[in-house]
């Protein structure tokens, strides 16, 4: 990557990965990361990966901004947040393909708010998430008042937000919060089997899902994006593929495309 050491990115067999590398400092991410990721993200969007997982390298997945950089009195929050947190989350949330956050350990503040981008997270049993702004007197961000409220609404969001409480792995999935909880010693290999099985997908079709999950203001909206999408979809190969195979009652061998 151009900028920011603490953000790699690599392909393998149609998987891109975006590993958080700051172990000593529970990947907590520095102005430079939050740009890096940026780009990563970008790179990802033009590229022919089929699904993305992102990491964070060591225990933990990410423990938010490096409050280390931040002084109340002199840092311009608005230059931090709306320059370089959120652009990076705005990049993540519109990589085309299906995007994996892989959460262990530590998983707060802005590193949730990276997951909550992510389409799919899949959680370790030693994982923690939350929200513990107010614990250091400032306001949630990365995009968590929404998301939350979205997601658990408004109530338990709010008491999310306000205490700070942080989620065992179990919790959340309860909550909606994650998608699927896999034991410590087989989370890594349990996640990359999850990410090698959508990108043999039907990366079009998964692609168009994806984009009315995210964009679809309505049941109406929803059903009109499906039908311009499934007309898209029924012209690619893997759908000549997918339907031929099913036919003949044998496994389908998807190209992306």
């Amino acid at each position: 990557m151009s900028r920011g050491a603490a953000v790699r990115l690599s392909y393998k067999g149609g998987i891109a990965e975006i590993l958080l590398d700051r172990p000593e400092a529970r990947n907590a991410l520095r102005g430079e990361d939050w740009l890096a990721l940026h780009d990563a993200a970008l790179n990802i969007a033009r590229s022919a990966a089929r699904a993305v997982v992102i990491r964070g390298a060591g225990r933990n997945f990410c423990a938010g901004f490096d409050v280390s950089e931040i002084s109340p009195s002199k840092t311009d929050a608005f230059a931090v947040i709306d320059g370089q947190v959120n652009p990076a989350l705005r990049a993540l949330r519109a990589v085309p393909v299906p995007v994996i956050a892989a959460v262990e350990g530590a998983c707060v503040g802005g590193g949730f708010g990276i997951a909550a981008a992510c389409d799919i997270v899949l959680c370790s049993q030693n994982a923690k998430l939350g929200s513990p702004y107010s614990a250091i007197g400032i306001m949630c961000d990365a995009g968590l008042h929404t998301f939350l409220r979205e997601t658990l609404g408004y109530q338990r969001a709010a008491y999310l937000i306000f205490t700070g409480k942080l989620l065992g792995a179990e919790e959340a999935r309860a909550l909606g919060l994650c998608a699927d909880v896999y034991p410590d010693e087989s989370f890594a290999s349990s996640v990359k089997a999850f990410a090698e099985r959508l990108a043999a997908g039907p990366t079009m079709a998964l692609a168009m899902s994806k984009r009315i999950l995210r964009h679809a203001g309505d049941d109406l909206a929803g059903m009109e994006m499906e039908a311009v999408g499934q007309a898209r979809v029924f012209a690619s190969e893997d759908a000549e593929a997918g339907i031929s195979a099913f036919l003949a009652k044998t496994k389908p061998a998807f190209k992306g495309r």
